[in-house]
């Protein structure tokens, strides 16, 4: 017993200390700009890759089994700028917590709010499920499209230490604080089932990553760059459910660095009846994450290779097992 309390209490402590890193931070950030900031991001990203810092050895070979067909010096440069992104990332999440936020967020373009009005349409409750991926800044695009008025839920996966789940909680701009906006809602991952239903329910625009590694009892095994990925298959049985249209969208930076576009895609064509048909809802979950492969392999460098996506494999056939 009091070994837990020390050590929440040492969690909390180191909790305050990078709080207030975090408002250091920020404090910069505004105070440089965010074209400085963010070039002092890539520094620290470009440095970050060439100490082979933890991770990088790790993104190199996941970028070695998903993409043979590049050459190893592309394949480099790929790795490189995953790291160089990732910083410029967490430099405008600092930003969206700064008085530079409604300069931020007037760098990002939309593409595709007719569609997901569209689809809309297709229920009474007007509910959407939205496909995401950790793919470009996503933080920013929630960010953007709550400041537009677009009712979104966002289902995250939350730490397991709950005092860290609140310190990223407190970093995640508040979406919607701009004139015209609304509050994002923010479902934890894991007994999401029944919130999500609601949100879907209620009209809102549930966005759920489906690029991240499922444990076995959560998900099924579709193909994803040519290897087997244990993939969340809840959210699309959900969605089948009810009938509730799902829609890919992404976001990228742009080449210039500086800009962003975010891409709203048609509703995917999947099959009926995939709440019940486990086969079916399979097939389903190999669509979507055949749209998430599409729009990593046009933007390599943006995705999260650092995430140990194919971590679940399938169980090795018993040999004794007839076929």
């Amino acid at each position: 017993m009091l070994g837990a309390g020390l050590r929440d209490a040492c969690m909390a402590g180191l909790v305050g200390v990078l709080t207030a890193l975090i408002g250091v931070l920020t404090a910069l950030v505004e105070r440089l700009g965010i074209d400085r900031s963010l070039a002092l991001a890539a520094a620290l990203g470009r440095a970050w890759f060439c100490v082979r810092a933890p991770r990088a050895r790790g993104v190199e070979e996941a970028l070695a089994q998903a993409l043979p067909e590049r050459s190893p010096a592309e394949r480099e440069e790929i790795a490189r700028a995953v790291f160089v992104h990732l910083a410029q990332s967490f430099a405008e999440l600092l930003a969206l917590r700064s008085a530079r936020r409604a300069e931020l967020l007037d760098r990002v373009e939309v593409e595709g709010l007719d569609v997901l009005a569209a689809a809309a349409g297709v229920t009474a409750s007007r509910g959407v499920l939205v496909v995401c991926a950790h793919l470009g800044n996503w933080e920013l695009a929630c960010a953007k499209v709550a400041a537009l008025g677009v009712p979104i839920t966002l289902v995250y996966r939350a730490p397991r230490q709950p005092v860290l789940d609140r310190l990223l909680l407190a970093l995640r701009a508040r979406a919607g604080s701009e004139p015209g906006g609304v509050p994002a809602e923010l479902i934890p991952m894991g007994r999401a089932g029944l919130p999500v239903l609601r949100a879907l329910e209620a009209g809102r625009n549930v966005l759920v990553m489906l690029d991240q590694n499922a444990r076995r009892e959560e998900g099924v095994f579709v193909p994803f760059f040519g290897r087997p990925a244990c993939t969340r298959s809840g959210p699309l049985a959900l969605a089948a459910l009810r009938g509730h249209p799902v829609v890919p969208a992404f976001i990228h930076r742009e080449p210039d660095g500086l800009g962003h576009r975010l891409v709203i895609e048609p509703p995917l064509a999947l099959e009926p009846g995939a709440a019940d048909d486990g086969e079916a809802l399979r097939r389903n979950v190999e669509r979507a994450t055949q749209a998430i492969e599409r729009a990593v392999r046009a933007w390599p460098g943006q995705w999260i290779w650092t995430h140990r996506r194919w971590r679940t494999q399938p169980r090795p056939a018993d040999p004794r097992r007839p076929v």
